[in-house]
């Protein structure tokens, strides 16, 4: 340790500054480190393992690069582009993305193809899952308290509980029910059924980013990133050190002014002066360990109800090609405890050691005190070839070789009362003049690998200039960076001002739903009456069915995909929509009989003239009572 204090010390006079600490060289401590080595800032980055890139190193086996799982490069975040473009350059590849939910002995396309789900599915399966969706639209839950109730409000029971609920509790142990709606918020943030279903007819636009159909990947894995920001740190002349923990923060009046690092190899301590310091140790420790003075145990108490989920990798070397098109598949099978494959012959070609050999990497995850976790590598080995033949991804194909690799406390559990404790700990952390915490670890945020680099990023930019990025915001349900550019401030204080350009797109955009969502009713209206005339029914009779049922549904679409307001009391908008509509029609009536008796309009002009003038007029009225927000009525009544 004595030549690794030389170098801190040699290094620490090379600049007027004390460098900056950064613990972790995961994606988020490295992004930072890039970024502020960028603007000429000295950084020394700790490490406790061997090897950089955290839960997206690559690491080699009889030849193949493998990842810890699939890691695809995916984003709309600009700076997390820039720095992807300007680390990799020319060693990236396109990688077409196939991926598929394993449900009922059956192998799903996600994205969704409509005609092969109703095909595998069969007429009355799909039948209800339409039903049920429809049911959660018509009655939603705004305010969902779980898992469960929220991927029920977006896409219906029936499809919960098919695709969403057996998979999700095997990934965290716990019921749908005990996980926090924030979970879903973060990772199947901005899909929803109609947009699936239009991305199975149309094809996807990239908009969302669960559906896209190909990525870029480093060519040589997802640690090729990494490894490069590490030698361009190297080549600055920055410190990197590895098989380094850290013991301790030390802090004056909650300034961090020294850090006390261990070299694991020989156990030797030292503790050096620091400036700044961001850190991806996990949070749990960070907080409940290592800072001195210790916070107050109500933050101790905190940090440490903080929990995460393990995952165990078992990597298996299949004698055969060709076994499955996919780069990863979901297994929602509760018969095998099997979460997640990667086939990485599927991936990036230069990451393969031959053509006649497929590695795979098995996924398993459960809680240090279950038995799967003390189970030895032979017994991991032989229950992921069992499982993988049972659901006939593997015949008589042999497996040559295997390794097994367990990762502790890889996934950040949103369960319990973890919002509260996050709570008292942003608290104490405002305290501090100079620590940020990131990453997946630092700041217990179920983050994407771009969620990650962009917090470390954001991170290096709050060192520059104090205050410009609220880090908490990354990635959470109050405010999604996904499309964030680089000179974007994401402070939770900042506010958006709205231009009349983009006032009036809504504008349109609402006008052209309506127009359409009534259209669809009033087709539905005249196929009903007909309908109800051919059976013999009175008109009268029949229309009063078909205008209620044309009423009904343009009521729906208009408010679950036109205009998007929700009253408490569903009932009330119905009627104050059903109120305006029945005034549009006499409106039209009366406009109606003035174009042809009064102006002597044939009838065929004056009805497609009086048609349109009302659709502005139903338009704005619906807009301005049954589609209000704070001035509708129910809203009024209760002023």
């Amino acid at each position: 340790m004595l030549g690794e204090q030389e170098t801190l010390l040699s290094h620490q006079n090379e600049s007027t500054s004390k460098p900056i600490y950064i613990l972790g060289a995961g994606p988020a401590g490295l992004a930072a480190a890039y970024t502020l080595r960028k603007q000429g800032k000295s950084v020394v980055v700790v490490e406790r393992d061997n090897r950089v890139g955290g839960l997206a190193k690559s690491i080699e086996y009889q030849g193949f690069i493998l990842d810890y799982g699939p890691h695809r490069f995916y984003t709309k975040i600009a700076p997390v582009l820039q720095l992807w473009d300007e680390v990799l350059g020319k060693e990236q590849v396109t990688v077409k993305r196939l991926t598929r939910i394993y449900y009922g002995n059956k192998y799903f396309n996600y994205p969704l193809k409509a005609f092969e789900a109703v095909f595998a599915l069969g007429f009355m399966e799909t039948t209800k899952i339409l039903t049920s969706y429809i049911t959660a639209r018509l009655f939603p839950n705004n305010n969902p308290k779980n898992f469960a109730e929220w991927v029920t409000a977006r896409f219906g029971k029936r499809l919960f509980e098919i695709f969403f609920e057996g998979y999700t509790e095997k990934l965290w142990g716990i019921p749908c029910t005990d996980i926090s709606a924030d979970w879903a918020a973060q990772r199947i943030k901005g899909l929803s059924l109609i947009k699936a279903i239009k991305t199975a007819v149309l094809g996807n636009d990239g908009k969302v980013k669960n559906l896209i159909d190909q990525f870029q990947f480093p060519r040589l894995g997802s640690g090729q990133l990494y490894e490069k920001i590490r030698e361009y740190l190297e080549q600055q002349n920055q410190v990197i050190l590895l098989n380094t923990e850290v013991v301790q923060l030390h802090h004056e009046n909650f300034k961090v002014t020294e850090v006390t690092l261990k070299n694991r190899q020989t156990g030797e301590e030292s503790t050096v002066e620091c400036g700044d310091v961001i850190s991806s140790v996990p949070i749990s420790y960070l907080l409940g360990n290592m800072i001195s003075p210790a916070p107050h145990s109500k933050v101790v108490h905190a940090a440490r109800s903080l929990k995460f989920r393990n995952t165990i990798l078992v990597y298996l070397i299949v004698e055969g090609k060709d076994l499955f098109p996919d780069n990863w598949l979901y297994i929602n099978d509760p018969t095998v405890k099997l979460g997640r494959i990667t086939n990485f012959r599927n991936w990036s070609p230069e990451m393969l050691a031959n053509q006649y050999q497929t590695p795979l990497c098995c996924e398993y995850w459960c809680n240090f005190d279950e038995p799967m976790w003390q189970q030895s590598d032979a017994e991991l080995l032989a229950q992921a070839e069992r499982e993988l033949r049972k659901i006939k991804l593997m015949h008589n194909e042999y497996v040559s070789a295997g390794f097994v690799v367990r990762l502790p406390k890889t996934y950040p559990i949103y369960a319990g009362d973890y919002k509260n404790s996050l709570s008292t700990i942003q608290d104490y952390l405002q305290n501090f003049d100079n620590l940020q915490l990131i990453g997946r670890y630092g700041a217990f945020k179920y983050n994407n690998q771009d969620h990650s680099l962009l917090m470390g990023i954001f991170a290096a930019e709050n060192v520059i200039t104090p205050g410009k990025h609220d880090l908490w915001e990354v990635n959470s349900d109050s405010e999604y960076v996904e499309e964030a550019n680089a000179d974007t401030v994401t402070t939770s204080a900042s506010t958006t001002r709205i231009s009349r350009r983009q006032k009036l797109i809504t504008f349109l955009k609402e006008l052209g739903g309506y127009i359409l969502s009534g259209g669809t009713a009033t087709i539905l209206d005249v196929l009903v009456f007909s309908l109800l005339i051919k059976s013999g029914m009175w008109y009268v009779f029949a229309l009063c069915i078909s205008y209620f049922i044309g009423l009904t549904t343009n009521f729906c679409l208009s408010r679950n995909f036109v205009f998007r307001i929700f009253w408490k009391n569903w009932f009330v908008q119905y009627l104050v929509f059903a109120t305006v509509a029945i005034n549009s029609l006499l409106a039209n009536l009366g406009l109606l009989q003035l174009l042809v008796n009064d102006l002597n309009w044939n009838a065929t002009s004056a009805r497609l003239a009086s048609a349109a003038c009302v659709a502005f007029l139903s338009f704005a009225g619906h807009k301005l009572y049954s589609f209000a927000d704070k001035q509708s009525l129910e809203y009024q009544l209760k002023k």
